[in-house]
């Protein structure tokens, strides 16, 4: 994880249509006409974007769910939201 803060909130954005595909989520963005497919634990990721939060908020719910030490799935969703909000599907702010 490089540039995102852990105070910062992210959210997906509105302009995304998604649907699951056994244990996947594909989606598109229809801004940018774009597919994605998402794995399991990624899609979870999405399903609990549909609300802002942190990435520690997300740990929290993520070390409860799977089998994952806390250190580790700071720096593994820190990544994948850096790739989510790259690819525009997430934005991010910073807390006030």
């Amino acid at each position: 994880m490089k540039n995102n803060s852990m105070a910062a909130r992210y959210v997906r954005n509105g302009k995304t249509i998604s649907g699951r595909l056994h244990d996947e989520m594909v989606m598109m963005d229809l801004e940018q006409g774009k597919y994605f497919s998402l794995n399991p634990v990624a899609t979870r990721i999405w399903e609990l974007l549909e609300q802002p939060m942190t990435i520690t908020e997300l740990c929290i719910q993520l070390t409860e769910e799977y089998d994952v030490d806390s250190q580790a799935c700071m720096e593994e969703v820190g990544e994948h939201i850096e790739e989510l909000v790259r690819l525009g599907l997430v934005s991010g702010s910073e807390e006030e």
